[in-house]
C-alpha cells in the first residue's frame, strides 16, 4: 500500500485519505457521505444535497448547499479521485477492504443523483434537526408542523400537517429501511419527525412507538440508543407527568423545545405558541419524568430594541428550568428569510435587526451567561441552521 494513501475501515463506514490532503468517507452501501479536499469540507446527505463548508478568514465561515451543476462536478471529482486511489492500492488491500471497494465502485454521479428522486419517494423534506441528531434515522410519524405560524420560520410552509396511522407509518419505515440499506449502521438514534411529533395524542403516539419498537432494537446495548423528537410549547403543556413517564419507558431520551426567547414581548413578536412560563413548567415536567431536554434560544430575536431584555429574561428562564448534565442549551443565530412576517413585526414593535457584530456579541453574552446559570450541568452549544443537510 502506498505510504501516502491510508484506508480506515470501520464497521459502518470506510475512509480513504491521501497524505491527509484529500479525505473521502463512504457508508455501508458505498455511498459518498463526507469529504475534505483543497481545504474545503463537503457533506452529502441522504437527500442528495451537498453542503460545502470552508473557512474564509478567522471567525468567518462559508456554508452553502451546492447548486445542481456544481454539485455534480464536485461529486465527479471526488468519485474519480476515489476510484484512482482504489486502483492504486487494491492489489495490496485486505479481502474486507476489497469488498468495500467493490461497493464504492458501483456508484457514479448519475446513480448518486438518482438517489435524490428515491429520497423524495420516501420522505417529505426534512427541514431541520438538532445538531446532535444530524446522523439520526428520521422516521416521519408526522409531516409538517401543527402550528406553522411562527413569524421567523418557513421550514414547513410547503406541506399540511399530518399524523400517520400505524399502518401508513409502518409502510414509511419499511421504505426508509430499504432506501438507507446498509448505511443504516451510521444511524445510532431514532428521530421522530417532523416539527413537533410528540404533540400526537397519547393513544396514537403509543401505537406509533410500538411500531418503531417492532421494527428496530432500541436500548443502551441495542442498534439504536434511543428516540428523540421536537415538541412545541403549546404541545408540551398538554402532556401529563405520567404520559412523559410512559414516553421515557418507551425509549424517548431527549425532547427538543424551541423556547427562542424568555422575554414575553419577544415571544409574542415571534408568534410562538405558549409562553416562556409554560416552557419552564413543561421542561420541569419532562425532566421529572426522566427525559432530557434540548432548549433552543434564538440569538438576535427581537432585534435592537429588545436585545437586553431578550438576553436577561432568556437566561432567567434557563436558570429556572433546573437543567442537568444530560440537557443541552442551543444558541441558534437567527437567519431571517425574506418571505416571513418577522421583519414587518420588528418594525411594528419599533425595532430593527441586529448587525452581524451585534449578533456575535449577543451570542457571547448568552453563551457565557448560560454557562454560568447551568454551572457544571447542561452543555451550551451553537446551533447554526445553515450547517444542516440530511
Amino acid at each position: 500500500m502506498a505510504a501516502d494513501i491510508t484506508v480506515n475501515m470501520q464497521p459502518h463506514h470506510l475512509t480513504i485519505a491521501e497524505a491527509m490532503r484529500t479525505i473521502v468517507s463512504f457508508d455501508g452501501e458505498g455511498r459518498l457521505i463526507v469529504a475534505f479536499r483543497n481545504g474545503v469540507n463537503y457533506v452529502r446527505g441522504l437527500s442528495g444535497d451537498v453542503l460545502q463548508k470552508r473557512v474564509l478568514a478567522p471567525g468567518q465561515k462559508e456554508r452553502r448547499k451546492l447548486p445542481d451543476e456544481e454539485r455534480r462536478r464536485v461529486l465527479a471529482e471526488l468519485l474519480t479521485w476515489s476510484q484512482q486511489m482504489i486502483e492504486h492500492i487494491a492489489a495490496t488491500a485486505s479481502p474486507a477492504e476489497r469488498d468495500w471497494f467493490d461497493r464504492i465502485r458501483r456508484w457514479d454521479v448519475d446513480r448518486l443523483e438518482a438517489e435524490r428522486e428515491r429520497f423524495r419517494m420516501v420522505y417529505k423534506p426534512i427541514s431541520i434537526l438538532p445538531p446532535d441528531q444530524y446522523r439520526a434515522l428520521v422516521l416521519q410519524a408526522t409531516e409538517g408542523c401543527s402550528w406553522n405560524r411562527c413569524h421567523f420560520c418557513t421550514f414547513y410552509r410547503d406541506r399540511a400537517f399530518r399524523i400517520h396511522s400505524p399502518g401508513s407509518f409502518r409502510t414509511h419505515i419499511q421504505r426508509v429501511k430499504e432506501f438507507v440499506g446498509a448505511g443504516i449502521g451510521l444511524r445510532r438514534a431514532i428521530f421522530l419527525g417532523d416539527a413537533n411529533a410528540l404533540i400526537i395524542p397519547q393513544p396514537r403516539l403509543r401505537e406509533l412507538l410500538q411500531v418503531v419498537h417492532e421494527e428496530f432494537r432500541i436500548g443502551p446495548q441495542a442498534d439504536f440508543k434511543g428516540i428523540y423528537a421536537f415538541l412545541d410549547i403549546f404541545g408540551a403543556e398538554r402532556k401529563t407527568l405520567d404520559e412523559y413517564r410512559e414516553l421515557a419507558a418507551a425509549g424517548v431520551r431527549r425532547i427538543y423545545l424551541g423556547l427562542e426567547s424568555g422575554d414575553e414581548t419577544v415571544f409574542r413578536l415571534l408568534n410562538k405558541p405558549g409562553s416562556p412560563a409554560e416552557a419552564i413548567e413543561a421542561v420541569r415536567t419532562i425532566k421529572a419524568a426522566g427525559i432530557a431536554v434540548g432548549v433552543i434560544l434564538l440569538v438576535g430575536a427581537g432585534g435592537e430594541r429588545f436585545a437586553h431584555d431578550h438576553v436577561q429574561h432568556s437566561l432567567a428562564a434557563i436558570a429556572a428550568m433546573g437543567l442537568g448534565p444530560e440537557d443541552i442549551v442551543y444558541l441558534s443565530p437567527l437567519i431571517i428569510p425574506t418571505d416571513t412576517p418577522y421583519l414587518a413585526q420588528l418594525q411594528a414593535f419599533d425595532s430593527r435587526p441586529l448587525s452581524d457584530e451585534a449578533i456575535f456579541e449577543q451570542f457571547n453574552q448568552l453563551k457565557q451567561g448560560a454557562r454560568m446559570v447551568v454551572g457544571t450541568g447542561a452543555k451550551v452549544v451553537i446551533y447554526h441552521i445553515e450547517e444542516f443537510v440530511y
